[in-house]
């Protein structure tokens, strides 16, 4: 297999394994034992309505995790071959948000709420935005390309080493 063919793979691959650390996270919150599970059935449709939380208006934190760990999915959308158009890109996004949410609440482990499916999609959105910078920075998809697939090839290394020591801790 020549570069070429090994780059054609590459992306694809880290695409897989941030999809499965995404439902990891998003789903199992990062638990290795489905019985420690909430096993909570809620939904919130109000956004950024946090109840039982009196004087909590805001969840800034929550926000801008759920805005980060979206982020790569608009950045690997805009990195494969046949880059979608962004209204195709935004209702992937939305809707794996959306499935995510749902998911949660048809296995009864979490709280579906309107605020996530938004933040998720601003940090979809974000990372749009995002790879057109790094394409203009470099002043080529192609670059662009390489060098967010270096970057995301070394977090995935240490992201999979960290669960890794994670797994053999406990």
């Amino acid at each position: 297999m020549n570069k070429k063919e090994r780059e054609n793979y590459l992306v694809p691959f880290l695409f897989v394994i941030y999809m499965v650390l995404l439902v990891w996270i998003i789903v199992f919150k990062l638990q290795f034992s489905i019985s420690e599970l909430d096993t909570v059935r809620s939904i919130n449709l109000i956004p950024f309505h946090y109840d039982n939380e009196i004087g909590v208006r805001f969840h800034l934190t929550e926000v801008l995790e759920n805005v980060a760990i979206f982020a790569p999915l608009g950045i690997y959308l805009c990195m494969f071959k046949h880059e979608p158009r962004f209204s195709i890109k935004l209702t992937l996004i939305l809707g794996t948000s959306l499935a995510l949410e749902v998911l949660q609440y048809i296995l009864s482990i979490g709280r579906s709420d309107i605020t996530d499916v938004l933040t998720n999609t601003c940090g979809g959105i974000l990372g749009i935005i995002i790879y057109h910078i790094f394409a203009k920075l470099f002043r080529s998809k192609k670059r662009a390309n390489k060098v967010i697939t270096a970057i995301a090839s070394i977090a995935t290394v240490l992201v999979a080493g960290g669960l890794a020591v994670l797994l053999i801790a406990n």
